[in-house]
């Protein structure tokens, strides 16, 4: 069985406000979205396990393009647990 590409991982006991997001292929990171205020936040890598940079050789585009991947995969995400949510609550009713 192979891997997603993205991987939604938290931790609830040693770091419960965050939300990570698990990049399983080479190059292998956890990124995370930042809020910088209430109108401004990014998805941005917090930890490597391969080193990204060296990955793409000084092509920061190919680094971004996978950044905007990850992002759309997120917001997708969220979205989806949106919609869980209001089934959640219809069943309820």
């Amino acid at each position: 069985m192979a891997l997603p590409k993205f991987m939604i991982a938290d931790d609830p006991v040693t770091d419960p406000d965050n939300e990570y997001i698990f990049h399983t292929e080479k190059p292998r990171f956890f990124a995370k979205r930042v809020e910088e205020d209430e109108e401004m936040a990014y998805i941005d890598i917090v930890e490597e396990i391969d080193n990204v940079e060296e990955y793409f050789h000084g092509e920061p585009e190919k680094k971004q393009e996978l950044l905007d991947e990850l992002e759309d995969w997120y917001f997708s995400y969220m979205e989806w647990l949106e919609e869980d949510e209001e089934d959640d609550e219809d069943d309820e009713e």
